[in-house]
């Protein structure tokens, strides 16, 4: 299936969830959050969150500063 992916196209395999494409990404959890067609997703909803065809996602890395 496809998915717009920080404004990309992306293929990933049908019935994803968000910690599945984290995985294939190779992106750790801990300082991101993720968009899905305008809604954030709470980090205890990524392993059952499953993405669908079209779907928008953005992910969001913290920055530190100061």
């Amino acid at each position: 299936m496809k998915i717009i992916l920080n404004k990309n196209i992306q293929t990933i395999p049908d019935s994803s969830s968000i910690e599945d494409l984290l995985c294939h990404l190779n992106i750790e959890v801990k300082y991101i959050a993720i968009e899905v067609n305008e809604m954030i997703v709470p980090k205890s909803e990524y392993n059952i969150f499953n993405l669908k065809d079209n779907d928008v996602v953005e992910i969001i890395n913290a920055v530190g500063g100061g």
